[in-house]
């Protein structure tokens, strides 16, 4: 992972961070809709899909800031991973579920479920992986530094 050059790190940073904020755009505007694609996947509990409408949005706005910003970035890249698995486990039961959805991920309008949807957030995934395991530090506002340094 340490051949990777600081630059091109930086740039999937920046892409990364970009997607997470213009994903987050639209269900900050219109949280009453994001809450309806969030109940079509028939997975979170009834009254539940509200607080994750109003939540997520904003969680995936400070992981977008954190990444281009280069602020916290281990914690941004960690959280947006995991946020990626659960979004890549919920378009995986609504396709086996038979669920011909829009997958509500605030990119492209009307996108369904599907394994164009898999693909994308598998490279995300991989793009949050290579910068989390990063040891050059470069471009960073707050680098992590170990304890034992």
């Amino acid at each position: 992972m340490n051949k990777i050059h600081p630059v091109i790190v930086l740039c999937m940073r920046v892409v990364l961070g970009i997607v997470f904020l213009v994903a987050s755009y639209q269900k900050i505007l219109d949280p009453q809709q994001f809450a309806r694609e969030i109940s079509n996947y028939h997975f979170i509990p009834l009254g539940l899909e509200n607080v994750v409408a109003i939540i997520l949005p904003w969680i995936e706005v400070f992981i977008g800031l954190g990444l281009i910003l280069g602020i916290m970035i281990d914690g941004s890249s960690l959280i947006s991973g995991v946020l990626l698995i659960m979004f890549n486990l919920l378009v995986i039961q609504a396709m086996i579920r038979g669920f011909n959805i829009e997958c509500g991920c605030g990119l492209k309008e009307g996108q369904m479920v599907g394994w164009q949807k898999l693909m994308e957030n598998m490279t995300l995934l991989i793009t949050s992986y290579i910068i989390f395991n990063q040891k050059n530090r470069s471009f960073q506002l707050s680098p992590k530094t170990s304890l034992s340094e």
